[in-house]
This record gives C-alpha cells, sequence and structure tokens, in this order.
C-alpha cells in the first residue's frame, strides 16, 4: 500500500490478532473506496491490545472495527455493556458502536458494520 492510496480517505481500522492482510479487507475495499473510505487490517497481540486501545483517540484511524476476540475487551476498557463494535473519533473524543454478543466479522459483517457507521455518525 502506497501513502498516496490513502491520501484523503478516511481510514477504517479493523483491529485483531490476524486481519492485516486478510482478502476479506480487500474486497470491501473494493466496495467502500468510491465513498472516500479505506479498511486497514491492523494485527494485535494480547500483550499489546491495552497500548492499541489507550491510543486510539490520537491515532490517524477514524475508525476502528473489533474482530470477535477483542470485541468483549474493548468494551471492558471502556466500560461498556455487551461488547464493542466500532470506535468512532469525533472531534477529541470517541463514539462507540456497541452489540449484545460477539460478532462474527467477515466481509458481509464489514459491510453491514459500515453502513450502520454511515447511518448512525455520518462517516
Amino acid at each position: 500500500m502506497n501513502p498516496a492510496d490513502i491520501h484523503g480517505k478516511k481510514l477504517i481500522a479493523v483491529a485483531g490478532e490476524d486481519v492485516f492482510g486478510k482478502a476479506f479487507v480487500s474486497v470491501i475495499n473494493k466496495e467502500i473506496a468510491s465513498e472516500g473510505l479505506m479498511a486497514i487490517g491492523i494485527n494485535i497481540n494480547e500483550e499489546d491490545f491495552g497500548f492499541f486501545i489507550s491510543n486510539l483517540a490520537d491515532s490517524k484511524v477514524e475508525i476502528t472495527i473489533f474482530m470477535p476476540e477483542f470485541q468483549e475487551k474493548a468494551a471492558k476498557h471502556f466500560s461498556l455493556e455487551g461488547v464493542l463494535l466500532a470506535a468512532v473519533k469525533k472531534g477529541e473524543k470517541l463514539d462507540f458502536l456497541t452489540d449484545e454478543e460477539r460478532r462474527h466479522i467477515d466481509d458481509a459483517a464489514l459491510l453491514e458494520i459500515i453502513q450502520r457507521l454511515k447511518d448512525e455518525y455520518g462517516i
């Protein structure tokens, strides 16, 4: 990925233990590129999760969607009920898209979450 591919787009991080380079992220990018959005997979190991989530508000990524392995842990970090599907930067703070149960994330689920974020947060 070249920096020119990212310039001017809203970045959506898909955060999980093994997401970087996964085909479903590329499939999603074909669907959302015309809307000025770009998804990137970010691999996070268990030991680095605390650092990652503590710096979420300061990252260049505007939206973070959590894979199932981190949905409960992310919700607990922010003292939220249920699970955290996505965090959205709104100025200096974060807004949250939650659900009652862990959700499997594949290309269809990822598109559904992005659509919800567009409808609810105007991304």
